[in-house]
């Protein structure tokens, strides 16, 4: 856990601004629009809205400062701060003043990419292999030649997108640099 101190209030984000107040509009926009992000994405709203939230804060926030301001479930907040972390997108620190865990939001976007990359796209990639075993078992079980052909063909697509994948996630992974 990363230890911050009013006087060097900075994460690897940029800097906290301890003192500083937004104004509510400020926050709630943030609020909705990383919600609107994330929903594009078919990610819940609610990781959307806890990431726009801390976005907005210049302060560090609490688990309870997430579930108040919100006015989301503790199940729904420890659930998207749980998603967020392992994405890399959210950070715990704490201050010499508060001890709880406290939330930052992660503002570098190649680590924020790294993050999706490592827990979403690479799993489809390196452990896809089963799913598509059975995608190509069904399709040989279609009962009809012309329907047999089409679902071969659609798992060949597939197979296709996921070589492709394979191609370039190690290049998207150098470009990133190592965290990806």
């Amino acid at each position: 856990m990363a230890r911050i101190t009013p006087a060097s209030a900075t994460t690897d984000g940029g800097p906290l601004a301890h003192g500083a107040d937004v104004s509510e509009a400020f926050e709630r926009e943030c609020v909705e629009f990383f919600a609107d992000v994330v929903g594009v994405l078919g990610v819940p709203r609610s990781i959307g809205q806890i990431y726009g939230l801390l976005f907005a804060s210049p302060q560090p926030l609490s688990f309870t400062d997430i579930v108040e301001k919100l006015d989301i479930s503790r199940g729904s907040a420890s659930q998207g701060l749980h998603s967020l972390r392992a994405l890399g997108a959210v950070k715990i620190v704490s201050t010499e003043e508060d001890r709880r865990e406290l939330f930052v939001p992660e503002l570098g976007l190649r680590r924020l990419v790294s993050g999706v990359l490592r827990e979403k796209v690479d799993p489809l990639v390196t452990d896809g292999g089963a799913r598509l075993k059975k995608l190509r078992e069904h399709a040989n079980a279609t009962p009809t030649a012309a329907g047999k052909r089409f679902s071969l063909d659609r798992v060949k697509q597939i197979e296709s997108w996921r070589g492709q994948l394979g191609l370039l996630l190690p290049l998207l992974k150098t470009i990133l640099g190592k965290r990806a």
